[in-house]
């Protein structure tokens, strides 16, 4: 009871700022329960429904490798697969709408997760990474749903917030069948919090299972962009607030003494498109957005902005240096393993604790080249440009060190069968 009030205050009080974000959408009265016609046949035609949870982008896009999995393991199964955000309920969308219903994740208000718990009946619910909502979890052990906590993470900084609440967490983290933690120290960090030791095991993590994606796939993204022979192509990948600016003036000083050099900018989040627009024209570039490209660009471009939904794989592809966003500023970093599929040279910042395993294999296996700060980006990458063997090297190492450490989904696969 006092969960709901706190969450229900904290709701009213989130509101203006969904407003201001532009985060209000057609579909938000899915957080309600409240769904269309057609979706409400779809979820009351699930049978024994595997219901999995992801939050945005990030997660959507691991559970690439886990839901066809998951289709061949339990073909008699339904599968509805929910998200938070809205860029990443459009990629769940894009990726999965022939295999699942998409759906947004419920309030965690008691009434409405009882209503769409009732309404999915769920066989299994599958939390991607750390997505403990308490609502929820003791509605579905109440109904003797079985629960599962998969390439569980938890980070040094939501540590330190989750032991100030161990007290009402423990009791949460009882109704949860299964831990799948992705390392050693995450598994001990939940067990601290409260989660039953004999219930955690280390999977590894998923992020190594990323799909490589065809060769051939990048193709088009170079003719849109109208990528000459001789041209090459810088991606940073998700980037934040704060770091268009020294990845721009890096790119800027490169661009002397490379001048076949192109820039492709990828927010993380796509609303960003028109404030990075303003960063490039304040460098004194014009900003080329892809999703205004019909074709490749009349004359020649060199900062293009990709503002649309899944198409980041493709410029990885075909890039010849990445940067990983998020990590020249305090957010934790985004995922390297993507561009690392493709054998690309990686760089990124010293803020990289979302991914600690993931940079500690990385690193482990000179994969990869982390900065020590925003400075250090020119330096590097014309160091790389100017050492192709180097460039070489990093991209085999990346590829071997991803390929020697897949299986997490396999394993998590197995714990869900284990439930099911």
């Amino acid at each position: 009871m006092l969960y709901d009030i706190g969450f229900f205050i904290f709701s009213v009080f989130y509101l203006p700022t969904l407003i201001f974000k532009g985060k209000l959408h057609r579909s938000f009265g899915e957080r309600f329960g409240a769904y269309s016609k057609e979706k409400l046949e779809a979820l009351e035609s699930c049978k024994d429904a595997i219901w999995i949870q992801a939050v945005s982008v990030g997660e959507v896009a691991l559970c690439r490798s886990l839901l066809p999995a998951l289709k061949e393991r339990f073909p008699a199964n339904s599968i509805v697969f929910s998200t938070i955000t809205k860029t990443g309920n459009e990629l769940a969308r894009k990726l999965f709408s022939k295999d699942a219903v998409i759906i947004y994740f419920p309030l965690d208000l008691s009434f409405i997760v009882r209503k769409v718990v009732s309404l999915i009946r769920p066989k299994v619910y599958v939390m991607v990474e750390t997505e403990i909502w308490p609502n929820l979890l003791k509605t579905l052990s109440a109904q003797g749903v079985r629960t599962i906590l998969i390439n569980g993470r938890i980070s040094d900084r939501s540590f330190g917030k989750y032991e100030l609440a161990r007290p009402f967490l423990k009791k949460t983290l009882e109704d949860i069948g299964a831990f799948c933690m992705q390392s050693e120290t995450d598994a001990r960090r939940i067990i601290a919090l409260g989660a039953p030791e004999e219930k955690v095991r280390v999977t590894g993590t998923m992020k190594f299972d990323v799909d490589l994606v065809s060769a051939g796939s990048g193709e088009g993204m170079r003719a849109l962009l109208g990528l000459g022979n001789g041209d090459e192509l810088i991606v940073a990948g998700s980037t934040h607030n704060g770091e268009e600016d020294a990845v721009l003036s890096a790119f800027k000083r490169l661009s002397k003494d490379f001048p076949n050099l192109r820039l492709l900018i990828a927010p993380r989040h796509v609303e960003r498109a028109s404030s990075v627009a303003h960063a490039v024209q304040r460098s004194g570039f014009v900003p080329v957005r892809v999703s205004k490209l019909a074709g490749p660009p009349a004359g020649i471009s060199q900062v293009f902005i990709l503002d649309t939904i899944g198409r980041l794989n493709e410029a990885f592809s075909i890039a010849s240096l990445v940067f990983i966003g998020g990590s020249l500023v305090k957010h934790g970093g985004q995922n390297p393993l993507e561009p690392a599929a493709f054998g690309k040279p990686v760089l990124f910042g010293p803020h990289m604790f979302n991914f600690r395993s993931v940079v500690d294999v990385l690193m482990a296996n000179d994969a990869a080249v982390q900065l020590k700060e925003g400075e250090d980006l020119f330096e590097k990458m014309f160091s790389l440009l100017n050492d192709r063997n180097r460039m070489r090297d990093l991209g085999w190492n990346a590829k071997r060190a991803l390929t020697a450490n897949r299986g997490a989904t396999t394993r998590n696969i197995e714990a869900i069968k284990r439930l099911v």
